[in-house]
């Protein structure tokens, strides 16, 4: 009855809009043809690529460099950006119910519990979490993806790459845009937003999102590729549509943009994106174990971007803030209460200056990047405990530039970074914490090179560093974490000291590849060969005693760098469009993308009480050896579209951590390869096809169109214990005014 109501309230909405705008539709359906013959003309190469900082055109980048579109955007059946990203580009990812996940690419692990190797930014600024689910995909124009190290630009964390995702900005017309979307596990979306013109020089952009699920989700019935019975123990026979309970969720997110062009060579762009996302049920696994809890997640992000442009000279000024704040209950009831939280800041600036002369661009700048954490933990309403860890703060203060030169068929660019690091951590009672701080200075040089033949083929190469800064209470401070367990009378203490020599994990990649693409659009392939070459991986330490404080303490934990690790695989990526060959009147393209690892291994430390310790060689874990998405996609530009998308995901490595709750599962299951024993409890999960299906129809300012997730029912986990939602269907209707 509530989806009556509310789909009958909006179209009440729509028809007033309707009759109150009818030279507005005028306008947007002379737009929408021209978007329509522009899409016809669509030329990728030509896209500007503001993730480079120096707004490079695709076609003169020498960096492996990707574009998920708007179109693609539209028909991906997806609402968050972790959707997105895992079926449009082959990455790998972790992803749980309850709104969490993380991205990682070229064989660096994603974390959904720590700071990354993989850089999401929003616009050019830090998006201020790892939680990419946290964005819905409505704001989002499209997304440039960046594979390698990128650290000359954007400094920590973008060791694997970086992921700029570009939001919606205001346009020049007064449109507007609601759309209503219903299916499966009782999923109801609202959405909309309004673009409005103030004056010649000033508009501006607001928007907002309801979505939420309803109902607990249904777990795959089947496998598309056959997989062995033990492979059918991991995920748990029991779990083949079955509900995976305490499920639901809800999340708000509102959005604005305001533009004002203060004359013809300055404009200045305010930005702001809140979510909201209260009783978002966490289920703890497919077993319920580790309890069954909720959360509510609030971020928002602040962005101020002050540019000039003239013919010779680009400036750039950006001031950002962000903050959020995660709230977890102890369980889900209503007399629930807040068990941990956590404050996470992240402001600073980004400056830049592009001068052009002649065939070389000149780009310098200066970054302040500074990232805050605090937490409390809670042992009953407002009576706090110890917390996991100290409040800590990095600070990094970066000056950078580069050169690129473009002729003809030549490119090339080369680039430094300095980057001072400050460290503090704050003292804590409760931890017995001393607290302190480090400070020290690291360098990422960068380059690449390409050139392009006549007939249309392209070699390209480049080589990036990267690194990625601890968290701050690894360096400096000591403090302790305790927990008395009533059922053995039994208080357990550990300490933690910061090594002061730490030194951030490092990496070196380079790469080669070939491209080659014709004119008309009809073929687009690319190989492009990777090889990273990561250092000073940190790991933890055990200390027999330390001094602290003119203390003696006993049975210390620090930390130090010890790993190395080596990663190489190749990236393929083909498409061809058979609308090339009939003047481009429509597009029937298939389209297909591959990374595959050779080897992804790290030297790991076995710790000897006797401090003989080994190393031995050990495949990664969390990555997969293969990931690949492949599919169809039609559209006739008169309104009818359709795409077909499969994802193939590789197997991957885990370590068990809910032994004894899978029946049937054994010692002998357990994964022996890669430098690993049956005593390590490693399971190699097996390896999935995820089909989707999109197709919708557009009729003047209407859009009519269904998504179904998953088709065919796979049953498949993106991290161990918690299993995907099946088939979801989600019919939708847009209306533009």
């Amino acid at each position: 009855m509530s989806k009556i109501v509310l789909i009958g309230l909006l179209c009440l909405i729509v028809n007033i809009g309707f009759s109150q705008e009818q030279n507005s539709i005028k306008q947007e359906q002379d737009s929408i043809k021209q978007e329509q013959d522009s899409i016809k003309q669509y030329n990728l190469n030509e896209v500007v690529i503001s993730v480079t900082r120096s707004n490079t055109r695709l076609k003169n980048i020498p960096q492996k460099a990707e574009v998920i579109g708007q179109a693609q955007l539209r028909e991906l059946p997806a609402t968050n950006m972790a959707d997105v990203l895992k079926n449009a580009t082959n990455l790998d990812i972790i992803q749980y119910p309850g709104l969490s996940s993380s991205i990682g690419m070229r064989g660096f692990s994603p974390s959904a519990h720590s700071r990354s190797h993989t850089l999401i930014l929003i616009d050019g600024k830090p998006m201020g979490t790892t939680n990419i689910s946290t964005l819905d995909k409505d704001i989002v124009k499209r997304v440039e993806i960046i594979k390698g190290p990128y650290s000359t630009f954007y400094g920590s964390d973008a060791m694997g790459g970086v992921i700029n995702i570009i939001t919606k900005s205001p346009s020049k017309n007064n449109t507007g845009n609601t759309e209503v979307s219903f299916g499966s596990f009782d999923n109801l979306r609202l959405s909309g937003n309004i673009n409005g013109v103030l004056s010649k020089k000033s508009s501006f952009l607001i928007g907002f999102i309801r979505n939420q699920q309803r109902n607990d989700y249904k777990i795959g019935s089947h496998n598309l590729l056959k997989i062995p019975e033990k492979d059918k123990l991991i995920l748990d026979k029991a779990s083949y549509g079955d509900v995976i309970k305490n499920s639901t969720w809800q999340y708000n997110q509102a959005y604005g943009q305001y533009n004002y062009n203060i004359n013809e060579k300055w404009t200045s762009n305010t930005q702001i994106i809140y979510f909201n996302a209260n009783d978002v049920k966490l289920p703890g696994s497919y077993w319920g174990s580790f309890g069954q809890s909720k959360k509510d997640i609030d971020r928002i992000n602040l962005y101020e971007t002050l540019t000039r442009k003239s013919k010779k000279n680009n400036f750039y000024f950006s001031p950002y803030y962000t903050k959020e704040l995660n709230k977890n209950y102890n369980n889900n009831s209503d007399t629930s209460f807040v068990s941990f939280k956590s404050n996470l800041r992240q402001y600073g600036f980004k400056m830049n200056d592009n001068i052009l002369f002649g065939n070389f661009k000149l780009l310098t700048g200066t970054d302040l990047d500074i990232y805050n954490y605090q937490s409390d933990r809670f042992k009953g309403k407002a009576i706090p405990t110890n917390p996991y860890s100290p409040n800590y703060q990095n600070t990094t203060l970066a000056i950078f530039s580069q050169l690129s030169y473009s002729k003809g068929g030549f490119a090339a660019n080369a680039g430094v970074r300095y980057n001072y690091i400050n460290y503090h951590v704050d003292k804590n009672e409760l931890l017995k914490g001393t607290g302190g701080s480090r400070h020290y200075n690291v360098f990422n040089p960068s380059a690449g090179a390409q050139y392009t033949f006549p007939f249309h083929l392209k070699l390209h190469s480049s080589y990036g560093t990267g690194f990625s800064v601890p968290d701050a209470f690894k360096v400096a401070g000591f403090y302790a974490i305790s927990e008395y367990f009533a059922a053995w009378n039994f208080w357990w203490t550990k300490n933690y000291l910061g090594n002061p020599d730490l030194k951030p994990e490092s990496s070196s990649t380079v790469d080669f590849g070939a491209t080659y693409s014709t004119s008309n659009k009809l073929l687009l392939f690319d190989a492009t060969y990777f090889i990273t070459k990561d250092k000073n991986k940190i790991i933890e330490s055990a200390l027999d005693s330390a001094m602290v404080n003119n203390k003696m303490v006993y049975n210390v934990t620090s930390y130090k760098n010890a790993d190395n690790s080596t990663k190489n695989g190749i990236e393929l990526m083909a498409s061809i469009n058979i609308g090339a060959l009939y003047n481009n009147k429509f597009k029937l393209e298939f389209y297909g993308k591959l990374t595959h690892m050779f080897n992804n291994t790290v030297d790991e430390t076995l710790r000897s009480s006797t401090g003989n310790d080994s190393i031995v060689k050990r495949d990664l874990l969390y990555v997969r050896k293969s990931n690949a998405i492949f599919g169809i996609n039609y559209d006739n530009y008169k309104g009818f579209s359709t795409r077909l998308n499969a994802r193939y995901i590789g197997p991957r490595l885990e370590r068990d951590y809910f032994s004894g709750l899978r029946p049937g599962l054994t010692v002998g299951d357990y994964y022996t390869g890669g430098g690993y024993t049956a005593k390590d409890k490693i399971l190699k999960f097996p390896k999935h096809l995820v089909f989707d299906y999109y197709v919708s129809y557009t009729i003047k300012n209407y859009r009519f169109g269904i998504n179904i997730s998953n088709l065919f029912d796979e049953n498949y986990t993106e991290k161990d214990g918690y299993n995907m939602p099946g088939r979801t269907i989600m019919a939708n209707f847009n209306f533009k005014f």
